[in-house]
């Protein structure tokens, strides 16, 4: 009987114990469900969290490109529009330099084609200067006058000048010398002609008084008084001492009457008997006195005083420079 008692009893806690260990894994087995449950959830969450994280660093890594490249960009702008910018500057540069070197060379063009002319307008002054007959030279002293030597050289210039110097000087002693002839022989028309033409050569200053005597004379010969008085008083003036001063003076007191300046007329009568008591002229000079007081005095006048020869023997010298 107590065998059959103590059996069940060891029976209900093997039972016991079985359905403990079944409720303990039946709560592991819940257990381990809800830990595998929020293990998902977790691994689910971090798998998000990931895909998260891998979706922002694909777009930063798309920003990132995207704003490289834009700068990227932004720089090549910046480089090209440096370099273009550079290379507009220059061209403007390049154009103004060539603008500025055909300038020139068209310059420089115009004054070679200027030159040429001139010396070739040189040339053939020269030309006229040499070839020429006799006064027909002076036609190349005539172009000379006319040309533009500033675009000759300097010994062109001094070839030129010292030509027409040398051809005035030949043609005007020339013409001096056959105007005191003509004087000796008392033509007067010719005198004027050749003195003309000697002064115009523009002579020294000594033979320019010496020709003021001839020519004086010889328009008061020829009744031209207004062109004596200039002359005979640049005569008259130039050297106190002069041969044939007397002979001037008295002339020149002839025609300053004559052109009706009768106060200078009458002083220079007087200098002259003044300054020249001695002179074969005196009677001249007294009777020009003479004729020119009854003028003053309004009186009729009578026939002036007979007019003395030209001393044709002695032609007036080149009076002295002055000291």
């Amino acid at each position: 009987m107590a065998a059959a008692e103590t059996k069940p009893e060891q029976s209900n806690k093997e039972l016991s114990e079985i359905r403990k260990e079944v409720i303990e894994a039946r709560n592991l087995v819940i257990k381990t469900d809800s830990l595998l449950k929020n293990l998902h959830a977790e691994v689910k969450a971090i798998g998000k969290r990931h895909e998260d994280l891998q979706k922002r660093q694909w777009i930063s890594s798309g920003v990132a490109y995207a704003i490289f490249a834009a700068l990227c960009v932004a720089g090549a702008v910046m480089v090209s529009s440096a370099k273009t910018s550079t290379a507009g500057a220059e061209r403007e540069r390049l154009e103004k330099t060539v603008a500025e070197l055909t300038s020139q060379l068209d310059k420089q063009r115009t004054e070679a084609a200027a030159i040429q002319t001139s010396q070739r307008a040189a040339a053939e002054v020269y030309r006229l200067m040499t070839n020429l007959p006799g006064d027909e030279r002076l036609k190349g002293v005539d172009e000379l006058v006319k040309l533009d030597t500033s675009k000759l050289t300097q010994l062109e210039r001094h070839a030129l000048n010292d030509k027409a110097t040398q051809l005035r000087r030949e043609i005007g002693d020339a013409a001096f010398e056959r105007g005191k002839t003509a004087f000796r022989r008392n033509d007067m028309k010719a005198t004027i002609e050749e003195m003309s033409r000697f002064v115009a050569m523009n002579p020294p200053a000594e033979q320019l008084m010496e020709t003021s005597f001839f020519l004086g004379v010889a328009y008061n010969m020829e009744k031209k008084h207004d062109q004596a008085v200039p002359l005979l008083t640049r005569f008259i003036e130039s050297d106190r001492k002069a041969k044939n001063r007397d002979y001037a003076m008295l002339l020149l007191a002839q025609s300053l009457q004559e052109t009706n300046q009768l106060e200078k007329a009458m002083q220079m009568a007087n200098d002259g008997v003044v300054q020249h008591p001695a002179s074969e002229f005196i009677p001249q000079f007294r009777g020009r006195i003479a004729t020119v007081r009854r003028a003053m005095s309004g009186g009729t006048a009578a026939a002036p005083a007979a007019q003395p020869a030209a001393p044709a023997a002695q032609p007036a010298p080149a009076p002295a420079p002055a000291q």
